[in-house]
C-alpha cells in the first residue's frame, strides 16, 4: 500500500507537470479562430479594354479571398477527392490516415506521406507556422479541434481554398484560375479543377510550367479520385482529361494579358491615390483596344524577327538539355498548340531528327524544312544544316505565314504607341519584345537619340522665323569648330554627297543633314532650343548644331506626343489612357477629360496652343511627301494620305518612324538596349516603317479616307523650285507650294536669277 500510495502520488505529480506544460507551452498563447469567421472577400481591382474585356487584374499580394462566393462545387469535391477524402466525417483529425502515414514514414526511415486533414492545413494556412517541432503539431491538433466545433465544413473549406498556394505567385483557387487560365474561378471547366487540385502538394514540383508531364499525371490523379468518391462519371472524367489545358499565364507576368499596360496603369493610379487603392475594388476602363493592341505585338514581333534574320546572325543550337528537360518542354508545346494552333510570328522548339533533308520534331508533328527557311543565316554563302546541326539538338523555330523558319530569340528591342488623334486617347502600347525576359517599358522610359525624328520641329521653328518651305538653301560642305573642341566638325549627308542649291521642303523630305544644320545655324540655336520647350521633348537637347542631327535624348512617349501637335493643327496633345475609375461601394473616383475633336475649328476653353495652324499644316504637308518621295515610302501601301518621318542615330543605334493620319498617330523605335547598332542599312525606313505599316493597315482598315483639312490663312502658288521664288512664265522646274498667305516669296523677274544661283554654288 505504501508503494502505491507513492506511485499514485509520483502520478499525480506527472499529470500536474504535464497539465501545467500543457497550459503554458501548448494552450497559452494559442492564438484566436474567431478572425476566421470574419475574413471577408477580396475586392478585386480590374484593367478594363475599352470594348469591355478584362486585360488585367491586380489581386492583393497575389491573394483573393472569395468565401464561397463563385467556387463551383466540383472544385471544392476535387480537393476533397484528391486531399481529404473523408473531410465531411472526420472532426478534424483522421486517425487512420496519421497511423498509415506513421507507418510509411517508419518503414522509409524519412518524412514520406502526409496525415494532415483539411482543417489541419487551415490552421497552418491562418494561425500557425510551418515549423516542424512537437509542440506545433500538437498546438496544431487542438486547433484543429476547435475549428472543427466553431466552423462549418463549408466554411473551413472555403477557408482552405482562400489561402491554399498553388505556386506562380498564385495565393487560392480564385487567384490561381486567374494566373494560369486567364479566367475568374466561378469559369472553370472540370478538366481545369482537376488540375488545380493537382498542383495542391507540391505547386512547384507540378507547375505545368515547370513540369507539364507531372502536371498532366495529378490531374489524371485527381480525375480519377473524384470518380472513385462518386462525384463524377468515367465519361466525364475522359472528357475532362481528353481536353487540352488553355494555359493562358506562361510568362513571369500575373493576372495579366499585357503585362507592360498593366504595369503603367498600375503606375499611373499609384501615383494618384498611393498603393493602398487596389484593395478596394477599382474598375479601371482603359481606351485601349485589345484588337489593336494585338495587332502591335504582332507587328512588332514580326519586323523585330524579320531584323535579325535580315542580319544573318544566328547564334546557334540550345545546348545540354536533356531527356527529361525536352519531355517537359514538348509536352508543354504540345498542349499549347492543341488548343491555340500555330501563331504567326511565335516560337516554337523543335528537336532535330533528320539532317538530310532537314526534319524536326514539334512534339505535336514532325516537319520538314526547306533551303527557304535558313537561307538567311549565312545570305552572301552556303550553308548546310550538318555544319551546325545534330541529331536530337533542340533549336528555335518561328512559325510565320510561309511556314516554319529556324529562329532564335531576338536581342533587338523596340517600342510602339498609337494614339486616337480625335478622342486623345492611347490605343496600343508595346513596350519590349518579351516581357518575361525585360519588364522595362521602353515605350515610355527609354531615353533614346532621335536622329532625324527632331528634323521637323527645327523645320517648325525656321517657318516661324520667316522661311518657307521654297527657301533656298545651299547644301554645301562646311566645318565647324567651337572654341572647347579641337577636332574639326565635317558634317556630311547620310549618302556622303552633297546636292547644292536645296529648298526647304526637299531638305526636309530627303532628311538632308547640311541643310537642316545650316537652317539651325541661321535661326539661332537659342531661339531654337526655346522654340523646342513648348513641346515638351524633355531636357536632354544638345546646346550645339549637332541638335539638327538628333542627338539629344528623348522617350518615345513624348516624342510621338508632339508630334501630335503637327496633327492636331498646332494644339497641345494630352493624351489619356484611363478613361475613369470607379470604386467598389462609392462609384466613380476620376473622369477624363474629354478630348477635342480634331478637324472641327479650334476654340475649346483648356485649348493650349503651341504653334499656328498654318504652321503646323506645313510641316505637315512636307511630311505627307516624305511619305510619298522620300525616305517613308514604305508608307505608300495604305493608299491615303499619311504624314511621317524616319529617324535614324549615328552608326544606326536607333531606328524611328512616326507617322500619323487625319485621326490616328503610330510611332514606332528599334534598337538593343546595349546600345549596339542595329546592322548594315537598318535605318529607320527599312526597321521601323514596317512595323508602323503593318499596325496601320489594321488599324485603318474600316475607317473612311480622309485628306488633311487645309486651313485658313494657307495659299498655294506656283514656284521655280531653282530660285524659290514664285514663277513666271519662263521658269522651267515649277510647282505648287503652299505658304503663309502673308510669307509669300517674291515673283520670278528673269533669268538672271537663276544664273546668279549657279554661279555662287
Amino acid at each position: 500500500m505504501k508503494w502505491l500510495k507513492i506511485l499514485f502520488g509520483v502520478v499525480i505529480v506527472l499529470c500536474l507537470a504535464g497539465g501545467i506544460w500543457m497550459y503554458w507551452f501548448i494552450f497559452q498563447g494559442l492564438p484566436s479562430i474567431y478572425e476566421l469567421k470574419n475574413i471577408a472577400p477580396t475586392r478585386l481591382s480590374k484593367v478594363i479594354a475599352a470594348e469591355g474585356t478584362t486585360i488585367a487584374y491586380f489581386p492583393p499580394e497575389g491573394r483573393i479571398i472569395l468565401n464561397g462566393q463563385d467556387i463551383p462545387l466540383k472544385l471544392k469535391q476535387a480537393f476533397i477527392a484528391a486531399e481529404d477524402a473523408t473531410f465531411y466525417e472526420h472532426a478534424g483529425l483522421d486517425l487512420k490516415r496519421i497511423f498509415s502515414a506513421l507507418v510509411a514514414d517508419i518503414r522509409a526511415a524519412s518524412y514520406v506521406q502526409g496525415a494532415s486533414t483539411i482543417t489541419q492545413q487551415v490552421v497552418r494556412s491562418y494561425l500557425l507556422s510551418r515549423e516542424k517541432t512537437v509542440t506545433r503539431k500538437l498546438k496544431e491538433i487542438v486547433l484543429a479541434l476547435r475549428i472543427e466545433q466553431a466552423l462549418s465544413k463549408e466554411q473551413i473549406i472555403n477557408l482552405y481554398l482562400d489561402r491554399l498556394y498553388l505556386g506562380s505567385g498564385a495565393y487560392g483557387v480564385g487567384a490561381a484560375a486567374l494566373r494560369y487560365f486567364g479566367k475568374e474561378c466561378r469559369e472553370l471547366t472540370l478538366g481545369e479543377m482537376a488540375f488545380l487540385a493537382g498542383l495542391a502538394p507540391a505547386p512547384a514540383r507540378y507547375s505545368p510550367l515547370n513540369n507539364f508531364p507531372a502536371a498532366r499525371t495529378r490531374q489524371n490523379y485527381v480525375l480519377n479520385r473524384m470518380i472513385q468518391e462518386g462525384y463524377i462519371t468515367d465519361t466525364e472524367a475522359s472528357d475532362a482529361f481528353q481536353e487540352p489545358l488553355r494555359i493562358t499565364g506562361e510568362s513571369v507576368a500575373l493576372f495579366t494579358r499585357y503585362p507592360y499596360i498593366s504595369d503603367y496603369v498600375k503606375t499611373l493610379v499609384e501615383q494618384r491615390y498611393g498603393e493602398t487603392i487596389f484593395d478596394k475594388g477599382l474598375n479601371i476602363q482603359t481606351t485601349l483596344s485589345s484588337q489593336l493592341q494585338d495587332t502591335a505585338i504582332l507587328a512588332m514581333r514580326k519586323g523585330i524577327i524579320d531584323l535579325e534574320m535580315r542580319q544573318g546572325n544566328y547564334r546557334g543550337t540550345e545546348k545540354g538539355i536533356s531527356p527529361t528537360q525536352k519531355e517537359r518542354m514538348f509536352g508543354f508545346q504540345e498542349n499549347q498548340i492543341a488548343w491555340k494552333g500555330l501563331e504567326p510570328y511565335r516560337f516554337y522548339w523543335a528537336e532535330v531528327v533528320s539532317l538530310t533533308p532537314l526534319i524536326v520534331d514539334i512534339g505535336a508533328k514532325k516537319v520538314e524544312l526547306g533551303e527557304d527557311s535558313y537561307a538567311w543565316i549565312n545570305p552572301k554563302g552556303s550553308w548546310n544544316p550538318s555544319d551546325t546541326f545534330e541529331i536530337s539538338d533542340v533549336i528555335l523555330l518561328c512559325y510565320t505565314p510561309k511556314g516554319f523558319v529556324i529562329s532564335q530569340e531576338p536581342k533587338v528591342q523596340a517600342a510602339l504607341v498609337a494614339f486616337d488623334l480625335e478622342n486623345s486617347t492611347v490605343l496600343a502600347q508595346v513596350g519590349g519584345f518579351d516581357y518575361s525576359q525585360s519588364q522595362f517599358n521602353r515605350a515610355v522610359y527609354a531615353k533614346r537619340q532621335s536622329g532625324s525624328a527632331i528634323k521637323p520641329f527645327i523645320y517648325s521653328a525656321a517657318i516661324d522665323k520667316g522661311l518657307t518651305p521654297a527657301t533656298i538653301i545651299f547644301d554645301t560642305p562646311i566645318t565647324y569648330q567651337s572654341e572647347e573642341d579641337e577636332e574639326i566638325w565635317k558634317p556630311k549627308n547620310y549618302e556622303d554627297k552633297f546636292y547644292g542649291a536645296t529648298t526647304v521642303r526637299t531638305g526636309l523630305v530627303l532628311s538632308r543633314n547640311v541643310v537642316t544644320i545650316k537652317i539651325l545655324k541661321d535661326i539661332g540655336l537659342g531661339y531654337t532650343l526655346s522654340y523646342l520647350q513648348r513641346f515638351d521633348l524633355g531636357s536632354e537637347l544638345p546646346r550645339d548644331l549637332s541638335l539638327a542631327l538628333g542627338s539629344g535624348v528623348i522617350t518615345p512617349y513624348n516624342l510621338l506626343k508632339a508630334y501630335a501637335a503637327f496633327a492636331t493643327y498646332g494644339v497641345q496633345f494630352d493624351p489619356h489612357l484611363i478613361e475613369y475609375i470607379t470604386q467598389a461601394d462609392i462609384g466613380p473616383i476620376f473622369t477624363a477629360k474629354n478630348g477635342r475633336i480634331v478637324g472641327d475649328e479650334p476654340g475649346g476653353e483648356n485649348e493650349k496652343r503651341l504653334i499656328s495652324e498654318q504652321t503646323a499644316y506645313i510641316i505637315t504637308n512636307i511630311l505627307s511627301e516624305v511619305v510619298q518621295e522620300g525616305t517613308g515610302w514604305r508608307a505608300r501601301v495604305l493608299k491615303r494620305p499619311v504624314a511621317g518621318k524616319t529617324g535614324t542615330s549615328d552608326d544606326n543605334r536607333d531606328a524611328w518612324f512616326v507617322g500619323y493620319t487625319p485621326e490616328l498617330l503610330c510611332g514606332v523605335w528599334v534598337g538593343y538596349d546595349d546600345m549596339m547598332p542595329l546592322g548594315e542599312n537598318e535605318t529607320g525606313s527599312r526597321a521601323a516603317c514596317p512595323i508602323f505599316v503593318d499596325f496601320m493597315e489594321v488599324a485603318l482598315k474600316d475607317r473612311p479616307v480622309r485628306d488633311f483639312r487645309v486651313p485658313d490663312g494657307i495659299v498655294f502658288a506656283r514656284v521655280d523650285v531653282k530660285t524659290g521664288r514664285l514663277a513666271n512664265e519662263r521658269s522651267g522646274d515649277v510647282r505648287f507650294e503652299c505658304f503663309k498667305e502673308d510669307a509669300l516669296p517674291p515673283k520670278e523677274q528673269s533669268g538672271y536669277d537663276e544664273l546668279l544661283l549657279k554661279e555662287v554654288y
